[in-house]
This record gives structure tokens, C-alpha cells and sequence, in this order.
């Protein structure tokens, strides 16, 4: 047996935490495990890597996993980066947290915010996933000792959020579950273009994708003053032709325009609502 697990996240969700107590309840189970993250001097909220590998002989290998068995979204907007699935096995199995019915093979769905909301996994005011997560991979990897180490490490209250989690998991099977893979193979990376000899100019890459919340400008309250715009620690709030624009790619939802704002005029939309709020706009 040997199995490679990827978990993608974000600061604060406890995706390092998530791949310490899959090596931790592999090793009580009697296998060889191993966990390590990846992340950058990134803030909350910034996307994070981790990795954990199960084995019933001696793992010697330490590098990143590129070609997972199983890979784990705690958060579905970062289905947006095609890397997250980049390598993951033909008959490899996804676990992300989704409300949405997912009509695909090899595919685990657990609504991870809900039970989260339910059980007050809150750090810092941010939901923390990997409790429930962790219960709907438990149906492709170990249970009864992560259900242990869950338990002897959080308590009562995780325990239960796990269970529940475990319970109401989806696994669906139906047509193939197919992406757009980006080649792990290490001697590809230098094809990228990159100035790597002269400071980048500007923004250096799309970080729209760290956010959490999305500030949205109610047209009718705005006045167009444009103290959100002076305040905008990374530059993306304009007012253009009267109108506030606000440059979503590269929005990291602070949410500092919504709390200098004088009218009251912007306010926080989770992004996993956005498609619902602006339907009913």
C-alpha cells in the first residue's frame, strides 16, 4: 500500500493541521506516514498546500506529492487554479467541500461550511474546515483511528462535527471526472516566462483568488467620493466616469473600503454566494 494525499486550502482552514492528523492516525493504525505543508510568507486567507503520504514500508521520499492519489479542496473557489488537480491519478478520488451537487466519478462532496457554521469552528472569525473534511476522507482512507485522534485532540464538540460529516458525505459515480492537468514533470517549470533578473512592475500575479468575502458597491448609496479608493492597501479601486470600479482579479477582500466607507455604500458578499447574490440583484 502507498498512498499520496494534496490538500489545498487557505491560511487559517487548518490544511496543515489536516495532513499532521492523516500521518498521525495512519501511524496508529501501524503504517509508515509522513506530513508536510508548503506555503509562502502569504497572510490568512492566502492559498496553502499540504501533503501526507501512507505507506506499509519505509517512505524515503520527502519532495512535494505531484501525482496524488487523492487530492482535498477545503475551499471549491480554488477549483479555479488549474494546478489543483495537476497530476492526480486516473482512477484518483476528489474531496471538496461543496453545497452543490457535483455530477462526477470518483468524487467526495461534504458541505464543510455548514457543519462548521454548526459546530462553531471559528479561529479568528474564519471557519475552520478540517474537521469536517477530514470525515469525508475518511471514507477513502482511515477512520476509526482518525476518529480517535480527532477526538483525544479537540474534543467532544469536533468529534461530533467529524461524525456528522462522515454521515451526510456524497460519493458520486457517473460520467468520468476529467481536467485540465498541468504537467508535474519538474524539468517543464523553466519553460515559464518569467523576469527573474529585474524587479516585477505592478502587480506580480492574479491574487483575486485569496479572497474570501467580495466587496460590492451599492450604486444608488455610492456619491463616488472615493475614500475607498485612497484607502485600497493594494491599489485595485478606481473611480472611473463616475462610477467606482473595483479590479476583482487582484481584490484580496480585505474589506478596509467597506469599513472607511461614509455611506455605507459597500458591503461583503461571501464568494461563494457571489452567483446566488447577483441572480437576485
Amino acid at each position: 500500500m502507498y498512498l499520496e494525499i494534496r490538500i489545498h486550502g487557505r491560511g487559517g482552514q487548518g490544511v496543515v493541521t489536516a495532513s499532521k492528523l492523516i500521518a498521525e492516525a495512519a501511524y496508529l493504525d501501524g503504517y509508515y506516514s509522513q506530513s508536510m505543508p508548503f506555503f509562502g510568507a502569504e497572510r490568512r486567507g492566502a492559498p496553502v498546500v499540504s501533503f501526507a503520504r501512507i505507506s506499509d514500508e519505509p517512505i524515503y521520499r520527502t519532495s512535494q506529492v505531484y501525482e496524488p492519489d487523492v487530492v482535498v479542496i477545503f475551499d471549491p473557489v480554488l477549483i479555479n487554479f488549474p494546478h489543483v488537480f495537476s497530476g492526480l491519478k486516473e482512477d484518483g478520488v476528489v474531496v471538496v467541500n461543496s453545497r452543490d451537487f457535483l455530477d462526477a466519478r470518483n468524487i467526495v462532496m461534504v458541505d464543510a461550511d455548514g457543519i462548521a457554521e454548526k459546530y462553531d469552528l471559528v479561529v479568528a472569525g474564519m471557519p475552520v474546515y478540517n474537521i469536517p473534511m477530514l470525515g469525508a476522507l475518511s471514507h477513502v482512507v482511515i477512520y476509526d483511528s482518525m476518529r480517535y485522534v480527532i477526538e483525544r485532540k479537540f474534543g467532544e464538540k469536533a468529534l461530533l462535527a467529524f461524525d456528522e460529516a462522515y454521515m451526510s458525505a456524497s460519493r458520486v459515480s457517473g460520467r468520468d471526472l476529467r481536467f485540465d492537468r498541468v504537467d508535474s514533470d519538474l524539468r517543464e517549470i523553466g519553460r515559464c516566462e518569467i523576469p527573474v533578473s529585474t524587479p516585477s512592475v505592478g502587480v506580480a500575479g492574479k491574487t483575486g483568488l485569496w479572497r474570501i468575502v467580495r466587496p460590492v458597491v451599492d450604486r444608488e448609496r455610492c456619491n463616488e467620493c472615493g475614500t475607498c479608493s485612497l484607502y485600497c492597501p493594494e491599489g485595485v479601486i478606481s473611480v472611473v466616469l463616475g462610477m467606482v470600479d473595483i479590479d476583482y482579479e487582484y481584490c484580496k477582500g480585505c474589506m478596509i473600503c467597506m469599513s472607511v466607507c461614509p455611506k455605507r455604500a459597500i458591503s461583503g458578499v461571501k464568494e461563494s454566494e457571489v452567483k446566488e447574490y447577483v441572480r437576485s440583484s
